[in-house]
């Protein structure tokens, strides 16, 4: 096959059009020779060949390159144009034309008989016209007609027009070449004007199917791309067009699926209802539907065009993939500046020591050294934590934060530093990035640092020191540039004294200082600030929940109320230990809302044992104490084993209270498992 390029002008051949001319002999050099006048607006290639032969170097090309139009003419036109699925431009014989070459062959027969008119043969595809017959009665012009319906018929109609004793003929290309052979002049049926008309056609053909398969392209790249399945019916509920996740759901590939009708391969897919009345399928609406053992979720819809009702569309969803997105984009949003919820001034108090803490935090935020913040659990680390990435210049990048005492040590590895592909058995196809990594040009905060196991301390130790990790199992460390809040209940300083904790970890660790107080050493008035604050961000959020379900909210008097009783509740409850410190008295509070129904204002009347009862019941915390009298003080360590004492008797009254139900117990106490079980620990 011969192929004539586009313009030099024209930037990429592939952008253009293909038209494939189809035609031998003498018709075929036509169609050939003429090729090039179109060549600047399609590409154009030619076939030499004609009927079976024809159809099957056209499929051949369209199987390799999709061709957008032919050109062809007379019999082997139209045999080709019936077996093939591509539009065809066919060299039409026009009238004007048609008494041209009759006249050049009248010529060509007088030049070889001295008759006054000598016969002119005219052979067409199919049948003899009526119109010319007419003519001829009329005027006597000699015109003898003769008809061939294929390559067969060809050597018959040259020996008919030789009996016949015409002069010269005007026939298609093959009987003109075979005329000729017979000895007979001939004058090629087609005008090389009705070949050119036929070339114009073909490039209008051309550019609508490109453009129609170009539109097609993009609709294949863009449903591909779903992971959603989709399909398209026409108004029979014949599939049209289906994307790779819908042929998996049906379980049959894409192109034995086309043509069949959806109800049959799927019926619990249904489309009966909305092809029979398209305007009521409620917009938006979804169904939940058993396919073979999926539960999928789909959404049903009329496609129109131009107004007019022309098929539907069916969309399944795996409600599985919906959650795994959900979770995935709000675990991402956690990652964010966005996510950190709180501030240094969210850390309430107007004590000494508190303004010592929101003081120490605002200089720590301007640094990006490594900060150790020390304190009892529940005394609001991770709080800190947050409000000094969010005053700091990482703000708007990631704050990531991982519990080392939660996790195992080889979960907190791959946690921590990521693995690659292939690192161990069940490692996740393409690796994972650790979250060391993934806290790039942010924060990564390390609660209880004092419970990594010693292994990992010397990775992270590099982390520090270098500014790059290295994944589990792969070879080439990445630079990261992060800074690293560590924090924990523990001494560390009598960990490394132990050995249990890695010396030059412990400084790389403590460049910045930041030791947070007990609630108990904040005295009174941080307790009542920091209950209060609690309480109205409670009362805030329970309004807005009412908002939204367009239920009654606590009115004004009610919040007033509950803060009078808080206040009184405290009050009764000075000198009491608050173990589980910020995590406790939030619990206090939300026991305060739960309960204030069922409990009257007595407490804030005055009233005697009876009244108070109820709510020492509900709050044994305000139970009055012995006064302390022992002589500890001024003694930091008989200090502090009395306040371990107070905690492991605390635990005990819990668990007593909640009959060994350890999380509930933890709950109350407002602390983590594992403090809980180091404190038990601590009792045997």
């Amino acid at each position: 096959m011969n192929e004539t390029n586009a313009a030099p002008s024209m930037p990429l051949q592939s952008a253009l059009p293909r038209i494939v001319t189809v035609g031998r002999h003498r018709i075929g050099r036509v169609l050939e020779r003429m090729g090039p006048a179109v060549a600047g607006q399609v590409r154009v290639g030619h076939v030499s060949a004609a009927f079976d032969e024809a159809v099957q170097a056209v499929c051949a090309l369209h199987a390799t390159e999709p061709v957008d139009a032919l050109v062809a003419a007379g019999a082997s036109g139209a045999w080709v144009r019936e077996r093939v699925d591509i539009p065809v431009a066919m060299v039409e014989v026009r009238g004007f034309d048609l008494l041209q070459a009759l006249a050049s062959a009248r010529a060509m027969a007088q030049a070889r008989s001295a008759a006054d008119t000598p016969r002119i043969g005219l052979v067409s595809f199919g049948q003899p016209s009526p119109q010319l017959a007419r003519f001829d009665a009329l005027f006597g012009s000699g015109i003898v007609q003769f008809s061939y319906h294929g390559p067969e018929d060809a050597p018959a109609c040259v020996r008919a027009l030789q009996k016949a004793g015409v002069g010269a003929v005007v026939a298609p290309g093959l009987v003109a070449d075979l005329a000729e052979q017979a000895g007979i002049p001939s004058v090629l049926l087609y005008s090389d004007a009705a070949v050119l008309q036929a070339l114009h056609d073909a490039v209008l053909l051309a550019r609508h199917r490109h453009a129609e398969r170009a539109r097609h392209q993009r609709l294949e790249t863009v449903l591909g791309q779903l992971q959603d399945g989709v399909v398209a019916v026409d108004t029979r509920g014949a599939i049209q067009a289906l994307n790779p996740a819908m042929a998996a759901l049906l379980g049959a590939p894409a192109q034995a699926l086309h043509g069949r009708l959806l109800d049959e391969v799927a019926p619990a897919l249904g489309m009966a209802q909305v092809l029979r009345s398209p305007g009521l399928e409620p917009e938006g609406s979804e169904d939940v539907v058993q396919l073979a053992l999926r539960t999928l979720a789909v959404r049903r819809a009329p496609i129109l065009e131009n107004g007019q009702f022309t098929g539907a569309l069916l969309v399944c969803r795996d409600p599985a993939a919906i959650q795994r997105a959900d979770r995935h984009l709000r675990a991402n949003r956690s990652l964010r500046g966005a996510g950190v919820r709180w501030r240094i001034e969210d850390y309430a108090g107007y004590s000494v020591a508190a303004r010592r803490v929101r003081r120490f935090a605002r200089q720590f935020a301007a640094s990006d050294a490594t900060v150790l913040i020390q304190g009892e659990s529940g005394t609001g680390k991770e709080l800190l934590a947050q409000g000094m990435h969010r005053a700091s210049r990482r703000a708007a990048q990631p704050f990531l934060a991982v519990n080392c005492a939660a996790l195992g040590e080889s979960l907190l590895e791959s946690e921590l530093f990521g693995y690659d592909e292939g690192a161990f058995t069940g490692a996740r196809r393409g690796g994972k990035t650790g979250l060391v990594e993934a806290a790039h040009t942010g924060t990564l905060f390390l609660d209880e640092i004092g419970d990594m196991p010693l292994a990992l301390q010397s990775r992270l130790l590099r982390v520090l020191q270098e500014r790059e990790v290295l994944r589990v199992g792969a070879t080439t460390p990445v630079p990261v540039d992060l800074r690293v809040i560590a924090a924990t209940h523990a001494d560390l300083a009598q960990l490394v004294e132990r050995g249990a904790f890695r010396r030059d970890l412990y400084y790389r660790l403590a460049v910045l200082r930041l030791s947070v107080p007990a609630l108990r050493e904040r005295g009174a008035g941080d307790v009542q600030a920091l209950a209060q604050r609690m309480l109205a961000q409670r009362l805030h959020a329970l309004h807005q929940h009412a908002l939204r379900q367009h239920c009654s909210a606590a009115s004004q008097a009610d919040a007033l109320r509950l803060q009078r009783l808080l206040s009184v509740l405290l009050e009764h409850a000075a000198g009491y230990g608050w173990p589980g410190n910020a995590r406790e008295l939030d619990n206090w509070v939300e026991r305060l809302l739960a309960c204030r129904d069922d409990l009257d204002d007595g407490l804030c009347d005055g009233a005697g044992p009876a009244g108070v009862q109820p709510w020492l019941e509900v709050f044994p915390e305000c139970r009055p104490r012995a006064p302390d009298t022992s002589a500890t003080a001024g003694r930091p360590a008989m200090l502090r084993d009395a306040r371990r004492e107070a905690e492991r008797r605390r635990v005990r009254e819990v668990l007593q209270e909640v009959q060994g139900d350890q999380r509930r117990a933890c709950e109350i106490l407002g602390i983590s498992r594992a403090t809980l079980w180091r404190r038990l620990r601590a009792q045997d």
